[in-house]
């Protein structure tokens, strides 16, 4: 299982250097304006209070204003890029690991070796941990250095702890995407299925949110992730963090044991 983890994560390096640069690059044009919209005059916060609570939810998230930096990050960095986009991008990647194995016919190859079904699965989700944890070491190193080089300041502890809890949101996703991948030998349909099912978790949380039937957004795990009150307001949900990890844990046994009694010629 760990030799196909490390070969797997070798496969990866040059994947994750691209999205490390890239977001790189998005941290450092959003935190390079906030200078320039605080000297704007501009009343964001009025204008913020004037969405529909469905917009704010999913693009502002929980925080009240965005005209501190804490506000302004996570409105125009994690809510978007992390809660949704990385979130989708995490579980299109985790669709593929073994639905490509099977559409390339190579799976029967690797399972001629002394390693169960359930094995190959876990092993093929744990090379996803070094990315996600890669990705988010790299971003918090760019967002602390981003942030001082304007002449702002955050603390430094929460903002590590919005991208320690951006790792198991993440792998939870992940874990989204491998149930896709043990269920079908079709690289693009899992990853559809994938990707589709977190991004339409996110619009359940988004508008049920606080309504009548928030109960049905408790299936999302976005409902679990809120970096505005972690960054903004220096609060750690344990008890979300705990059911983000029982998750990812149940979802890779799942997709393990499915495809220990799935017949590949299928």
């Amino acid at each position: 299982m760990l030799e196909i983890t490390s070969f797997e994560t070798g496969r990866r390096v040059r994947g994750t250097a691209l999205l490390s640069a890239a977001l790189l690059a998005l941290i450092a044009l959003t935190v390079g304006l906030f200078p320039s919209i605080q000297e704007a005059g501009v009343d964001f916060d009025a204008y913020l209070e004037s969405l529909p609570p469905e917009a704010t939810r999913a693009f502002v998230g929980n925080v009240t204003t965005i005209t501190t930096i804490e506000g302004y990050l996570v409105s125009q960095l994690y809510q978007f890029g992390w809660v949704l986009l990385l979130a989708i991008y995490a579980a299109y990647a985790a669709a593929s690991v073994v639905a490509g194995e099977v559409e390339r016919g190579t799976a029967e190859m690797t399972l001629s070796l002394p390693v169960t079904r359930a094995r190959f699965v876990v092993g093929k989700f744990l090379s996803l941990v070094p990315v996600v944890v890669v990705v988010n070491a790299v971003t918090f190193l760019g967002v602390y250095v981003g942030v001082s080089l304007v002449g702002e300041s955050v603390d430094a502890i929460d903002l590590f702890a919005v991208h320690a809890f951006a790792v198991v949101y993440l792998l939870a996703c992940a874990a989204v995407g491998l149930c896709a991948s043990v269920t079908t030998g079709s690289v693009r349909r899992a990853q559809t299925i994938g990707a589709g099912t977190v991004f339409g978790a996110f619009l359940l949380d988004t508008f049920t949110f606080d309504t009548e039937y928030d109960w049905l957004g408790d299936a999302a795990p976005s409902r679990y992730f809120d970096p505005g009150a972690i960054l903004a307001d220096g609060e750690i949900a344990w008890g979300d963090l705990s059911v983000l990890v029982a998750a990812t844990v149940v979802l890779v046994m799942l997709a393990g044991e499915y495809f220990e009694r799935r017949d590949l010629a299928d």
